[in-house]
């Protein structure tokens, strides 16, 4: 089994760290997305030399000691390789309070002209990320306090990585804010205005630019098994909406619940790789969009499932039916109404 030091040496190669000319143990690599910006590491001092671009409102991450620094460091590679710049980034960021500062978050991005974009918290690889991402589920988490000190925070991420034989394997949790959670006073507040549906794509992979958030839809082929476990958390969250919505009495929340059972079933009658519909697309949808995708998916339902037929027209049926005899401009906004 490998020692601390093999292990550090492997990992830093695998990032693309390289021997620094004429020194012993300190390994470098720069960045050409960030004008050839250095981070260095001195594998003899055991310390992260971030370079005097990136903020550090405290030093605990500039050392060995905690095995969370190296998320933290292949966090801030995985940053700047994306192209943001070390002047964007701040690490360990603390916010004054009434009660002196509050607790440190891992890393902070914010815009050329200095608001907020992006909160990361850093947790390793296993039972640390679970854990905080289950107080993410329960009660907002870390993520959720932090945002109360910096509403101009547009995405949080639960964020973690590890090095494996295949080189850096790396896990996220997106919160994408909403303009209404901004108009929240507490967490408790914040917590139960989220939606609940945290994203895992949208920040680092190859079809984002920085700064331009954009969550792929699911397709079936990302659909997993529904365990035992997860019907209490479905079942509370449902209750949740109903209370939200002022849904009371129980056989509207029945017709709502068994409707919408009804568009997700139907909805996995697709193939593997085919978008799903039922879910909210992230940049595209709005209420009106959305409603009719469930409205088709529930007519679908009735018809395949359950042999009745609903009254409805779905946008192509219309086109199909009044091309020719209803302008473009009043078709357009007949679906609308």
């Amino acid at each position: 089994m490998e020692n601390k030091g093999e292990y550090i040496r492997k990992f830093i190669t695998v990032l693309g760290f390289l021997p620094k000319e004429n020194t012993s143990g300190v390994f470098q690599k720069k960045y050409p997305k960030a004008d050839n910006y250095a981070i260095e590491i001195d594998l003899e001092k055991e310390i992260i030399n971030f370079g005097n671009k990136i903020n550090e409102d405290s030093k605990t991450t500039q050392n060995f000691s905690q095995a969370e620094n190296w998320v933290v460091l292949e966090c801030v590679d995985r940053l700047l390789e994306k192209g943001y710049q070390p002047e964007n980034i701040t690490l360990e960021k603390t916010w004054k309070t009434g009660h002196g500062t509050s607790g440190r978050l891992d890393i902070l991005v914010t815009k050329d002209y200095g608001s907020a974009y992006l909160m990361i918290e850093c947790k390793t690889w296993g039972k640390e990320y679970e854990k905080e991402l289950k107080n993410l589920e329960k009660n907002g988490g870390q993520l959720f306090t932090y945002f109360q000190q910096d509403k101009d925070a547009e995405v949080l991420m639960l964020y973690t990585s590890k090095l494996d034989t295949k080189g850096i394997e790396y896990k996220n949790t997106i919160i994408k804010i909403e303009e209404d959670y901004r108009q929240t006073g507490n967490v408790k507040d914040f917590y139960e205005r989220w939606n609940k549906l945290p994203k895992t794509n949208g920040i680092f992979d190859s079809w984002v630019n920085r700064y331009e958030f954009q969550s792929k839809a699911l397709t079936r082929d990302d659909l997993r098994e529904l365990k035992q476990k997860d019907s209490s958390f479905i079942f509370n969250r449902f209750l949740e909406i109903l209370r939200h919505n002022v849904v009371s009495d129980k056989p509207n929340a029945f017709n709502k619940i068994f409707t919408l059972f009804l568009c997700k079933i139907i909805d996995e009658d697709r193939s593997k790789d085919e978008q799903l519909h039922f879910q909210w697309l992230e940049g595209e949808d709005d209420h009106i969009s959305f409603q009719k995708r469930l409205t088709d998916l529930y007519r679908r339902g009735m018809k395949e499932l359950l042999e009745k037929k609903v009254t409805d027209v779905g946008d192509d049926e219309f086109d199909t039916r009044f091309k020719q005899t209803v302008d473009e401009q009043y078709r357009e906004e007949i679906k609308n109404i």
